[in-house]
């Protein structure tokens, strides 16, 4: 032990040289220790990195241009640093510059690295700290060096992370954005002691905090400034961090969520740091930090690096405080938490290394705890587990986590005056433990974090069971259990379909290909075919040990689905059902979803798999056709979420029971994506309706009150019903390419724009079929006898050019009017083409007027109800008042209408306009309630005109 720096007549100059020498030499030899834990070319990575910030040179890792910021202070590359440098580049020649500005201002290893915790996957955390008046340009430079530098860490077999750090900032609370890899606003007093605690500096300057005495450590702001005011040390040689003089309350808070959410990771980790968070908050507000105890040392001249390694330092303190609490069984698990990090297996002989340290370290603990031999080879066969133990572990693990989270809110809460954190990343890691911890129906929990490696089993069996509640479902048991063992047995695992429970499986690693799954009972519904047909589509929609951490920004936003998955008819072929019952099925009416000649649906279940953003696979099951259109609702409830622009997931969807069950699955799986299509920006918009048939119903799909829905529809002329309600707002409607193929909606509706009023006619059979989309795309139909096209066409045009004059005659004076003016109608005819389709042929009407000897007939009226509101029908030049003639009116109308007509013809009457006051505003009617209203007086005329016939 080297003698203590004595401080009783204050510090002098040769003091801080001494406590400096040492705090460098405790470094060196941790960097010796790094060394040993690491192959060759890791070595080389780690002994490169400051000479790769100190220069740009474009052969060697991590170049992102000549223009990014380097050079680091007080450093110079040894020879073996060079040669290793040529060994990558042989054409690199080093030539030392005088350098009158130093851009990197240090660059430190933190975290395990180097203490008993450290592993060959341990983290390389490097903090890299710069320059503060580099431009944003040079910063993105710096980021992008690191981010190759961390390319290159990746090829090595090392995970590393660089924290680009502005120290001053940093000091002063702003800190990078809460992200996978960085804590944010959470805990940044906890994160400083920790890198006081294990920081280790690889170049450039020091952290001023060294040279704060640990009994001025209260006075800390002080006492930097006295060092540099008096010129003891050179502000330039030296980087302050700052200090740990006061905590604010709300940061225990921030800890808690923090490490909860790094625990779903890395448990074993984040246990030992929430113990050691729970002690500090237990002393607050006079914390005795870890850090202060290693600066202590130092400076009493004692740093054995085994007494101050980082972690068996914490795991003391983690001790003296659960044994303060009388807390036996968390005190046991934060042991195991330290011998599981430290990758130890004390129960196997191993070769006698020179300096086998940390072997040696974790022998004498493990006595002192009382470990005996049979709980080494238990534990030392951790990675051989089966999910029994695991499952146990688990939610032991999950148990601690959730209760030191406890603790520490609630300490937090019951102190806390103002508000340091960030609300908005509190609410995200919130989020994160939410979708991560939370159990409830349907979700595919993971139920290994970290724990062990291989989980599979050579044999499981699954059993098909009647529930109390006169359901079924499946049981999963583990190796070959029979329907005997089956009622003294346990089952690991309960799920209402198969594919939850297969999902389940896959997705925890518990089954793969190989696995010999039996199934009971043997008049089971499910062949083993399609079992192996389920695993293997499970296998490819998530490949084994392929994860993807879960980016903070996708928490901001509500869960979207990334992909939705839909099994159909599990176990269950609905063509052999619908033979049993005596369905006739041969037929050419071949559409899965209203086939044969009794139109029956060939879906009766599914089973939809949604992966969301927020990285939950969610497992629903459905029946029927109201199943069919409630799993399509939540499928675009979840496909549509979050950021506007974001592309839906396609749905893919699965049969493997029924000799029409490719067909089937190819109809639902459009089905799905026709309607996303429709409904998605891409599309026409969440203001779209989708109308759909299965069976003999059809359904119209809508968003209203911020939720997608369904409601039925029966027959034919209810669906005209439906489609001709007003609106108020363009709504287009997209008709199903299977649905109502026989008659010309979905080739009208084909072509429905918004603020256009676009008339569809077509003559047959004696009569005219008359369709007129609104400029809200809401759809008039009349049926009439047949009409000259000329005729047709001119009054129809005159009707609607009228009825558009008068509205934009009508509008206020500070709204535009020449909109109704130049939107003239569009004219289509329609007629099928050699398939049968039916197809819209625009249509110019003729430009020339009516003949004189055409009789205009218009209604003048205040308002469309005519019982309520006086009106006035005007034939050419003669006027007939509902005031005089009341009941009469339409019968004297037809009458004089007929007697108008060269040879008495009593063809059907047409109205030329409507005149109704106030049409203009917004609260007049629409388009279609117009038309409608026409049709409804033309009716009662035409009635009276049949009555007159002779």
């Amino acid at each position: 032990m080297a003698e203590a720096v004595s401080l009783k007549d204050g510090i002098g100059r040769q003091d801080l040289r001494t406590v400096r020498r040492r705090f460098l030499g405790l470094h060196r030899e941790r960097l010796r220790v790094i060394a040993r834990e690491l192959t060759p070319n890791q070595r080389a990575f780690v002994d490169l990195l400051p000479l790769l910030f100190h220069i740009n040179h474009p052969t060697l890792p991590g170049f992102a241009g000549s223009d990014t910021p380097i050079g680091i202070p007080d450093y110079t590359p040894t020879q073996a640093v060079l040669r290793l440098a040529r060994k990558l580049s042989r054409s690199f020649e080093y030539k030392k510059r005088a350098r009158r500005r130093f851009y990197i201002q240090a660059l430190y290893l933190m975290g395990s690295i180097g203490s008993i915790a450290h592993t060959s996957g341990s983290d390389f955390d490097i903090w890299l700290c710069h320059d503060p008046e580099l431009d944003s340009t040079e910063r993105e430079l710096l980021r992008l060096k690191a981010r190759k530098l961390e390319a290159w860490g990746k090829e090595l077999n090392l995970e590393v992370h660089f924290f680009i750090m502005e120290v001053d900032a940093f000091r002063n609370g702003k800190l990078d954005a809460l992200s996978h890899e960085s804590s944010g606003t959470t805990q940044p007093h906890l994160l400083l002691e920790e890198f006081y605690r294990t920081g280790v500096l690889l170049a450039g300057r020091y952290p001023v905090w060294w040279m704060v005495p640990p009994e001025e450590e209260g006075n800390y702001t002080q006492y930097v400034e006295m060092l540099f005011h008096k010129r003891f040390i050179d502000p330039l040689d030296c980087l302050d961090f700052g200090s740990l003089e006061s905590i604010p309350v709300e940061e225990f808070l921030g800890a808690a969520h923090w490490q909860l959410f790094k625990g779903i990771e890395s448990p074993y980790k984040t246990i030992l740091k929430l113990f050691l968070t729970e002690a500090y908050a237990r002393d607050y507000p006079d914390i005795r930090w870890l850090c202060q105890e290693t600066k202590r040392a130092i400076y009493d001249g004692d740093f054995d690096l085994r007494k101050l390694d980082p972690y068996v330092l914490m795991y003391q303190r983690v001790e003296q405080y659960l044994q303060g609490r009388n807390e036996k069984d968390r005190l046991e698990l934060a042991r195991r938490c330290l011998y599981f990090k430290s990758e130890q297996t004390l129960s196997q002989d191993q070769p006698q290394l020179r300096d086998d340290w940390k072997r040696e370290v974790l022998e004498v603990l493990t006595r002192g705890w009382g470990w005996r031999r049979g709980e080494l080879v238990n534990l030392d066969s951790r990675q051989n587990w089966k999910i029994d133990q695991v499952m146990d572990e688990r939610n032991s693990l999950v148990r601690e986590l959730s209760y030191s989270y406890r603790l520490l809110t609630d300490f937090a809460r019951e102190y806390a005056s103002t508000d340091a954190i960030d609300p908005e990343e509190l609410s995200l890691l919130g989020r994160k433990l939410y979708t991560a911890l939370e159990k409830r129906p349907g979700k595919i929990d993971s139920i290994n974090p970290g724990i062990t490696r291989n989980l599979y089993e050579e044999r499981v069996s699954l059993h098909y069971t009647r529930t109390r509640g006169d359901q079924y479902a499946w049981f999963l048991y583990l190796g070959e259990v029979n329907e005997s063992a089956a009622r003294v047995t346990s089952p690991l695992k309960t799920a209402a379909c198969l594919s939850e429970i297969l999902a389940w499986c896959h997705l925890n690693r518990l089954i793969n290909l190989n696995t010999i799954i039996t199934l009971y009972p043997k008049e089971n519904p499910i062949r083993q075919e399609e079992l192996f047909a389920i695993l293997g589509t499970l296998n490819n929609l998530y490949p084994p040990h392929e994860t993807h951490p879960v980016p903070m920004a996708q928490l901001k936003q509500p869960p979207r689905a990334l992909s939705c998955t839909l099994f159909l008819n599990t176990g269950i072929d609905p063509m052999a059902h619908l033979a049993k019952v005596g369905k006739q099925l041969t037929t050419e009416r071949s559409d899965p979803l209203s086939f044969g000649s009794a139109h029956s649906s060939l879906v009766e279940t599914i089973e939809q798999l949604i992966t969301t953003s927020w990285g939950e696979t969610l497992v629903t099951y459905h029946q029927g056709t109201r199943g069919l259109l409630e799993s399509l609702c939540l499928y675009l409830r979840m496909g549509l979420q979050g950021d506007v622009g974001q592309h839906p997931a396609s749905a893919t969807a699965h049969c493997f029971n029924s000799v029409r069950g490719g067909s089937t699955a190819r109809r639902v799986e459009k089905l799905f994506n026709d309607v996303m299509h429709c409904f998605s920006e891409s599309g026409t918009g969440l203001n779209s309706r989708y109308l759909q048939q299965i069976e003999d119903d059809f359904y119209l799909i809508h968003y209203q009150n911020d939720k997608f829905s369904y409601f039925p529809i029966t027959g034919d002329q209810e669906v005209l019903d439906i489609l001709s309600e007003p609106q108020r707002s363009f709504r287009p409607t997209t008709i199903d390419s299977l649905s109502l193929a026989s008659t010309p909606l979905p080739c009208i509706l084909r072509h429905n724009r918004a603020g256009a009023i676009q008339v569809f006619y077509s003559t047959q059979k004696g009569q005219t079929e008359l369709y007129i989309l609104d400029e809200h795309g809401a759809l008039f139909h009349q049926q009439m006898q047949e009409a000259d096209e000329h005729y047709l066409l001119v009054q129809q045009q005159r009707f609607l050019k009228g009825m558009l004059l008068l509205r934009s005659l009508s509008l206020p004076s500070d709204q535009p009017s020449h909109r109704y003016l130049l939107d003239a109608p569009e004219f289509y005819h329609l007629s099928r083409n050699r398939n049968g389709d039916y197809v819209a042929e625009p249509r110019t009407p003729p430009r020339h007027r009516l003949p004189d000897s055409y009789m205009e007939l218009r209604l003048i009226s205040e308002g469309l109800d005519l019982n309520q509101s006086p009106h006035l029908l005007v034939c050419g030049d003669r006027e007939f008042s509902s005031l005089e003639y009341g009941p009469e009116l339409y019968s004297t109308v037809a009458q004089h209408l007929l007697d108008q007509r060269i040879g008495h013809k009593a063809y059907p009457i047409y109205l030329t306009s409507l005149e109704i006051s106030g049409i203009g505003s917004e609260e007049s009617a629409t388009t279609i309630q117009l038309l409608k209203f026409k049709k409804r007086l033309e009716g009662r005329l035409n009635q009276a005109l049949i009555k007159l016939k002779p």
